[in-house]
């Protein structure tokens, strides 16, 4: 299925913007290229390494169909990301 930005942004305005909202957080689309939505984090979500791996998971399932990947633009550092990503991915049941 070849999405457009409008059904893209529909399904965040629907699916998953009221929850991050609620938890003082937001997103934007920074771009949408061939599958890939890149998006940017904002509020308590913008410099927590934990929910920018847990909002990815929850964007690229709220939009499974419309987007082939999901990338989070942030201004954190490599190995802090790393490293929570590693301690995530180790709790997974």
């Amino acid at each position: 299925m070849k999405a457009t930005i409008q059904e893209i942004t529909d399904a965040i305005e629907t699916k998953i913007r009221p929850g991050l909202i609620r938890h003082g957080g937001d997103l934007s689309i920074v771009d949408f290229q061939e599958g890939v939505l890149e998006i940017e984090l904002f509020g308590t979500y913008r410099n927590s390494p934990s929910a920018y791996f847990i909002i990815e998971e929850i964007v690229k399932s709220a939009l499974v169909g419309l987007v082939e990947e999901v990338h989070v633009t942030n201004s954190m550092d490599e190995p802090l990301l790393n490293i929570t990503k590693t301690i995530l991915h180790k709790r997974k049941p």
